[in-house]
Order: structure tokens, then C-alpha cells, then sequence
């Protein structure tokens, strides 16, 4: 009987640590990404993806925002352009995102940066703002909401 509760005793533990490695919980704060996101929701975050695609809800950390929760829009090697209140990647207009009509900026992505923006566009503070983030910035995929 004894032999059996060290065992799994010595499973659970294998299984708390990678889980703990390769993933973690956090709080959604704010409404920047409903309505697929809510606030105060809990979110499952994969920390150990090798990586990023268009449409993945990332997890990333600004250096003026904290911790954020938006979606990629661009990845490396796309061109992004903020012209006339409307965003366009890869000369195609990206629907239904758009941005302040006064900017006007152009980013070209290198292999490690992702254009991200929150769902709910007209309240979200995200790239448009400010700008590219680079890959060695996420936290991880929202894998679970």
C-alpha cells in the first residue's frame, strides 16, 4: 500500500512540475479583448510554443502596459501600414480593425516582431500604439479561456 502512494505521490509530482514549466494561469484585467475575452476571466496560458501565428491570443509584457492580452494580426516579414484610419497588411485591409485617421506609419516586421492588437478594437491601447513587440516579449498562447 505504501509503495503505491510513493508512487503516485512521485507522478503528481513529476506532473506539477511540468505543468508548471510549460504553462501558466492569469487574470484577464480590462476589456480590450471582449467580447472573447472578459475581464477578471481566467486564461490558460502554453508558455513552451516554438511558434506564433496570425489569429493566436498572446500573453506578451510592455515596458509601459504591464502585462497584455491581444491577438496577432502580422507577423515577421509582413508589412504593416496605419493610413487613413484603417490598417492593411500586406497591402490588404484588415477588417474590422482600425486606427486614429492622423496616423500614418508604416512597419516593416522583422523575423521575431508581432503586429498585435485587443478585439475590441476601439478600446484597446495595443500595437497601434505602440508599435511592433518582439517575440523574446511573450509569455506564452492563451490556450484555454
Amino acid at each position: 500500500m505504501c509503495k503505491k502512494k510513493n508512487i503516485f505521490m512521485i507522478i503528481s509530482l513529476i506532473l506539477m512540475v511540468i505543468f508548471v514549466l510549460n504553462f501558466k494561469l492569469i487574470f484577464v484585467d480590462g476589456q480590450s479583448m471582449a467580447p472573447t475575452l472578459k475581464n477578471n476571466q481566467i486564461m490558460l496560458i502554453n508558455k513552451n510554443i516554438e511558434k506564433y501565428n496570425k489569429n493566436n491570443i498572446i500573453v506578451f509584457d510592455t515596458k509601459e502596459y504591464d502585462v497584455c492580452v491581444k491577438r496577432i494580426i502580422a507577423t515577421g516579414g509582413d508589412n504593416v501600414q496605419l493610413n487613413n484610419g484603417c490598417i492593411y497588411v500586406n497591402g490588404i485591409k484588415i477588417s474590422p480593425y482600425n486606427c486614429d485617421e492622423t496616423l500614418k506609419t508604416n512597419y516593416k516586421l522583422e523575423k521575431d516582431q508581432y503586429f498585435v492588437i485587443g478585439d475590441n478594437y476601439n478600446a484597446s491601447i495595443d500595437s497601434r500604439a505602440y508599435g511592433p513587440i518582439d517575440e523574446s516579449d511573450i509569455i506564452g498562447e492563451v490556450i484555454c479561456f
